[in-house]
C-alpha cells in the first residue's frame, strides 16, 4: 500500500512503539490519529511530530471501554476520513505471577485492552475497508505471542490472540484487498518492554526499528504475501549477560 495520503489510526500512540510508528507513518506522508489514556504524553508526541511537519492529531481514549473504541474511530473519520491503516498497539502487561496467582481482574483488564480492543477497532474499520477495497490492519503482538514464557500466561494469551485475529481477518477479507499482519517484536527499549526485567539489557530492539519494519510491511504491494507473524528479534539473547 502506498502510505502517502492515507489515514492511519494508532492506539497506544503516546509513547514507545506506538509513538515511533506514528512518527514513521507521518514521515511517509500519512495523516495520523493517535490514541491513549495519558493525554499529556499524547500531546507531547503530537507536538514533536508536528514540529517535523507531520499531520497528526490525538484523542484521549481508554480502549478497555467499548464505547470509547467506537468514538475513536468516529473521531478519526471526522478529522481525516475513512481509516486506511489501523495499528492495534495498545497494551498492558501482567507478569511475575503463576497461572494460579492470576485473578479475574487481571484477566479482564489485560484481555480488554490487549485483545478485545483490537477486535472492536478492527470491526469498526473493516466495513469501510471492504467497501473501498483497501486497508491494512497491524496487530502489535510480541514474542510472547509465539512462545510460552513462565509467569506470563494472561499476557501471553492476549498476544497469541492478536496473532490469530490477524489470521482470521486475512482469511475473511483478503478477497476485498484488505490485509492484516501480526508483528511480534522481542524485548524493546520502551517503558513497558523493559518493565519485564529489573536490569536493562544492552542489546534490545529499538522502537524506531520496530516502526521501520511496520512501515515496510504496510508499504509492500498488495500482491506480496508476508509470512505470518512477522517476528523481530535481536541476534543475541538480551538476557545473556544480564544479572
Amino acid at each position: 500500500m502506498e502510505i502517502a495520503g492515507r489515514v492511519a489510526l494508532v492506539t497506544g500512540g503516546g509513547t514507545g512503539i506506538g509513538a515511533a510508528m506514528a512518527a514513521d507513518l507521518c514521515q511517509a506522508g500519512a495523516r495520523v490519529m493517535i490514541a491513549g489514556r495519558r493525554a499529556d504524553r499524547l500531546a507531547e508526541t503530537v507536538q514533536a511530530i508536528r514540529a517535523s511537519g507531520g499531520e497528526i492529531a490525538y484523542r484521549p481514549t481508554d480502549v478497555a471501554v467499548p464505547e470509547e473504541c467506537a468514538r475513536l474511530v468516529e473521531a478519526t473519520v471526522a478529522a481525516y476520513g475513512p481509516v486506511d491503516i489501523l495499528v492495534n498497539n495498545a497494551g498492558v502487561v501482567c507478569h511475575g505471577r503463576t497461572i494460579e496467582e492470576h485473578t479475574v481482574a487481571d484477566w479482564d483488564q489485560v484481555m480488554a485492552i490487549n485483545l478485545r480492543a483490537a477486535f472492536l477497532l478492527s470491526v469498526a474499520v473493516l466495513p469501510a475497508m471492504r467497501e473501498r477495497r483497501q486497508g491494512f490492519i497491524l496487530m502489535v503482538s510480541s514474542d510472547s505471542g509465539i512462545n510460552h514464557f513462565r509467569n506470563q500466561a494472561i499476557y501471553g494469551l492476549s498476544k497469541h490472540g492478536l496473532v490469530e485475529l490477524a489470521q482470521f481477518i486475512l482469511a475473511e477479507y483478503a478477497q476485498y484487498n484488505v490485509r492484516a499482519l501480526a508483528l511480534c517484536p522481542g524485548l524493546t527499549d520502551t517503558e513497558m518492554g523493559l518493565g519485564f526485567h529489573p536490569t536493562v539489557p544492552e542489546n534490545v530492539l529499538s522502537a524506531k526499528a520496530v516502526a521501520a519494519w511496520a512501515r515496510w510491511a504496510i508499504s509492500q504491494p498488495d500482491s506480496m504475501k508476508i509470512a505470518q507473524p512477522l517476528v523481530l528479534s535481536v541476534m543475541r539473547d538480551p538476557f545473556a549477560s544480564a544479572s
